[in-house]
């Protein structure tokens, strides 16, 4: 499928944690083209005040009836927050749907492994599992309680109960993500959060023979390849662009000895 550049209108936009929003697009072409695991390059144009120069990437996080195409924003600098300070009714450029998705097994069960706004690719990913009757598990870590994902609005849009871990303990189990993994287990494992997270599941993959697929959070300038900026190192000495050649990844095909 070849990503389309247009603008879309932002439908809504509501508050589900600590600095972090749902923004909902009109983008037919997302919302009917993209798998779990691709992304889309967003941005405000250059005649909106306080200019985002460049786009971010954001997995594509929930579609829906209409050709409305959701995203997880969570705010960590100036581009972002101009970002979320649309509102409804304004426009953004939106370039996707981008990058290799997760690759399902017809017929086998699923865990999804999610760290912080690692949760986006599943949203999606667990509610088409659901509508079609396939086993799923979707467990989701936070550091703490305010950075949790609004869980009645999770659940209305996963048909999921998620299980939920945090740091601190005052949401769910206190703890992080690994704990709620079993080594004999035989579901495919899929991941997507913080390198350090990924890098231990990985390992315990690795050491329980379990197979996963991971999904790196790397900055991105272009999204198509060209910048070179989201290189990622793979198991056989090459540099991978994340963008093109991922963000979707067999986890046993990345060096995990190097990076943060």
């Amino acid at each position: 499928m070849v990503p389309v550049r247009r603008q879309a209108v932002l439908r809504s936009s509501r508050v589900v944690a600590r600095d972090t929003w749902w923004m909902e697009f009109d983008c037919p072409e997302i919302a009917e083209t993209s798998v779990a695991g691709q992304f889309a390059m967003l941005g405000v144009g250059l005649d909106t005040a306080g200019t985002w120069l460049l786009p971010r990437p954001f997995s594509v996080g929930w579609t829906g009836p209409g050709g409305v195409a959701g995203f997880l924003v969570r705010t960590f600098g100036a581009g972002t927050r101009a970002f979320t300070r649309l509102a409804v009714g304004d426009e953004a450029l939106v370039l996707g749907p981008l990058g290799q998705p997760y690759v399902l097994e017809p017929g086998r069960s699923i865990e999804c492994v999610a760290g912080g706004v690692g949760l986006a690719p599943f949203i999606a990913l667990a509610a088409s599992e659901a509508a079609a009757g396939r086993q799923v598990r979707l467990i989701y870590g936070e550091r703490n309680a305010e950075a949790v994902f609004d869980l009645d609005l999770l659940r209305e849009l996963t048909g999921h109960e998620p299980e939920i871990y945090t740091e601190d303990g005052r949401m769910g189990t206190m703890g992080r993500v690994l704990a709620g993994l079993d080594p004999a287990g035989d579901a495919l494992l899929l991941g997507c959060g913080p390198t350090p997270m990924l890098r231990a599941l990985a390992e315990f993959a690795r050491t329980n023979h379990r197979d996963l697929q991971v999904s790196v959070e790397e900055h991105m300038g272009c999204g198509i390849g060209t910048c070179q900026g989201c290189v990622v190192r793979s198991s056989d000495g090459r540099w991978v662009k994340a963008c093109v050649e991922g963000p979707v990844f067999p986890a046993d095909s990345l060096d995990w000895t190097t990076g943060g």
